[in-house]
């Protein structure tokens, strides 16, 4: 995913899964506890195939957000057995694409989502202390008096911004710190995109290679 160069494209990618990531996460845990809690049951069965369903349908959303922005990420599942329902939920659920999805789709999302909040909110506190000239006058008037604090509430650590003079100060200051929260957005959104094409994207065996070579003929002629 080519956001690297792209704030703009890397704030949209990590806004929206600040929206879409939890709505996804609310809907494979509860299809996920629910089926699992009545799969004790006969009618267990058919809402195991259907959370699997579920599961990959949120799994498909979040390949076509990160589409949406550049990175094409497919996902490959297995062959399902043609006949026998618990066949086909056990083949489901045994398929490797399928585990990952729920990886993604629940546990890591504590991981990412406040990797991306904390580099989102940090770039946009930046964006708004460099255009501070433009808004400080609309702040209303605090225990400080008018204007804007910024640091702690007294000490050499505050500093109030009520005039142009002061606005034009701190907005420099922002504008030093810029290039450091835009390599963190940028860096929060790679590592999200590498976390997409991991888990979501088709499986690549590391090993293959090795593998290959093994099932191979061997280098010495046999005798």
């Amino acid at each position: 995913m080519s956001l690297r160069l792209h704030p703009l494209r890397a704030t949209l990618y990590l806004a929206s899964y600040l929206v879409v990531g939890p709505v996804l996460f609310a809907v494979a845990l509860a299809v996920l506890a629910s089926s699992l809690a009545l799969s004790i049951v006969v009618f267990g069965v058919p809402l195991l195939a259907g959370a699997a369903i579920v599961v990959r349908g949120c799994a498909g959303v979040e390949r076509a957000r990160a589409r949406l922005f550049g990175e094409r990420v497919t996902g490959t599942y297995a062959t399902l057995p043609d006949e026998g329902l618990l066949a086909r939920v056990r083949a489901r659920w045994a398929d490797r694409a399928t585990r990952r999805d729920v990886v993604y789709l629940i546990p890591l999302l504590l991981i990412l989502l406040p990797l991306d909040a904390v580099a989102l909110g940090l770039w946009v506190t930046v964006l708004a202390g460099v255009l501070l000239p433009a808004w400080y006058w609309a702040v209303p008037n605090g225990d400080y008096g008018p204007g804007i604090l910024l640091g702690h509430g007294s000490g050499a650590a505050s500093f109030i911004v009520d005039d142009l003079g002061s606005a034009l100060v701190a907005a420099v200051v922002f504008l030093l710190l810029a290039p450091f929260a835009a390599l963190l957005l940028n860096t929060a959104a790679r590592v999200h995109a590498a976390a997409v094409r991991y888990f979501l994207g088709a499986y690549v065996d590391p090993l293959a290679e090795a593998k290959a070579i093994l099932r191979g003929p061997g280098p010495l002629p046999s005798a």
